[in-house]
């Protein structure tokens, strides 16, 4: 790093500095792996695929990824900008050297890159740091964009950048775009048009097994069909609450699982419950407990989401009524199970074309529309369940994002040769 990027970067560390100690104040939870974000990262071999994600949902993407490269005998390593999403890799890749992602100042990623010496540097989706793409360039690592897109928000923002962002991206050796769509803005943006190419949606790959779900879990659930709200957001639990009642009023009963995308929230959804008068339960203090219809669990543990949703009749992914653009609505579908979702899913809507010409898939307009088609679900539940099982065999269909990413990351190994950092 030269003179004037040292300054620079003493310059934006000082300025950083009391805004970044008010956070580790307000917000102690930061302070965990602080070392980690600082670029002191431990590795256990050099020279190896760095996979880089950003919280839960990427990071069980790249996951697939992870195996399908570690396969094919390379050395791999991950991290993640979240501790969720650290805890996905360990949790589900427990041999696999991971940590937390270090902050995109040069002198973070500079430590992390210069003690790791990595071939090279795959980043999920739309982790485009300006700092962390000019490091591995200096250190001749080349990087490339796996399931990248950028999303009708995030998309004008880049764009009012491009004078800026523009130099960053043309470092960028390959991008495995998710659609045509995200292929085009990557270009239009700076990327070399013959760099980028559409390799599908890591998320739509069917998992290699469907995870299993803990017995506690089970026994907690049998008595009763289960509707579930995944990845919600404020306002969006109240009108599961509402299908709950509808459904009720139509003599169908069930018990309701939610699962807020944020975790820090279950006290505000279990407070939400008690208001509503319904028995509501944290699964961290399950205990032993058998649900009854009627009683709503609030899922306040990471990683068991995905194998909940097979217990499900219905479910609702969340972030598509609030203002958000949408999460993984191929989750519930994987497991057999069709899903409703808002009109705000910009962020999937791909995905969301291929589940409504199948049936998995049902768009409700906003939460007396949502009531209404819980209710219509538990009226016909075999229709439900062939419409579940259509969605995983359409899925199986979009198999193969995986390989196409693997194939590519590849050759861009074999074009660079082995790193001379």
């Amino acid at each position: 790093m030269g003179p004037l990027r040292h300054s620079l970067a003493a310059l934006m560390a000082i300025g950083l500095s009391p805004l970044a100690a008010a956070a580790l104040l307000v917000r102690p939870r930061l302070r965990h792996g602080l070392g980690e974000r600082l670029g002191r990262i431990d590795w256990s071999a050099e020279e190896s695929i760095w996979v880089h994600a950003s919280s839960v949902g990427e990071a069980k993407a790249a996951t697939r990824l992870l195996r399908a490269l570690g396969e094919a005998g390379h050395r791999v390593r991950a991290s993640a900008s979240t501790l969720p999403g650290r805890e996905i890799f360990r949790r589900d890749l427990p041999s696999l050297d991971s940590s937390l992602a270090p902050l995109d100042h040069p002198w973070c990623v500079e430590a992390a890159i210069g003690r790791g010496r990595p071939r090279l540097s795959v980043l999920i989706e739309t982790e485009l740091w300006p700092s962390w793409i000019a490091a591995c360039a200096r250190h001749a690592v080349p990087v490339v964009v796996a399931s990248g897109r950028l999303s009708d928000r995030s998309f004008p923002r880049y764009r009012k950048l491009r004078r800026l962002m523009g130099p960053t991206l043309r470092r960028v050796a390959a991008v495995g775009a998710r659609t045509d769509l995200d292929a085009d803005r990557f270009v239009e943006l700076g990327v070399p048009e013959a760099r980028v190419r559409v390799t599908g949606d890591l998320k739509l790959d069917p998992p290699s097994d469907q995870p299993a779900l803990a017995i506690d879990l089970i026994r907690a659930l049998s008595d009763a069909p289960v509707v579930i709200g995944g990845s919600t957001h404020p306002g969006e639990e109240r009108a599961l609450l509402d299908g709950m009642d509808s459904a009720e009023k139509a003599g169908h009963g069930f018990i309701l699982v939610l699962a807020p995308r944020e975790i820090g929230r279950a006290h505000e959804i279990v407070r939400l419950c008690q208001e509503r008068l319904r028995r509501v339960h944290r699964r961290s203090e399950l205990e032993g407990r058998h649900l009854v219809p009627g009683e709503v669990l609030v899922l306040d543990t990471l990683g068991e989401l995905a194998a909940l949703y097979a217990t499900a009749s219905i479910s609702f992914v969340g972030g598509t009524l609030a203002p958000v653009g949408g999460h993984n609505l191929v989750e519930p579908v994987h497991a057999g199970c069709p899903v409703l979702f808002g009109p705000r899913v910009e962020n999937v809507r791909k995905v969301v074309e291929i589940l409504e010409v199948g049936g998995a898939g049902k768009r409700v307009a906003n939460s007396a529309a949502l009531a209404a088609e819980i209710v219509a679900g538990f009226d016909d539940l075999e229709a439900c369940r062939v419409r579940g099982e259509i969605g995983r065999e359409t899925l199986e269909s979009h198999r193969g994002s995986v390989m196409q990413t693997r194939t590519m990351i590849e050759e861009v190994l074999d074009r660079c040769g082995p790193s001379t950092s």
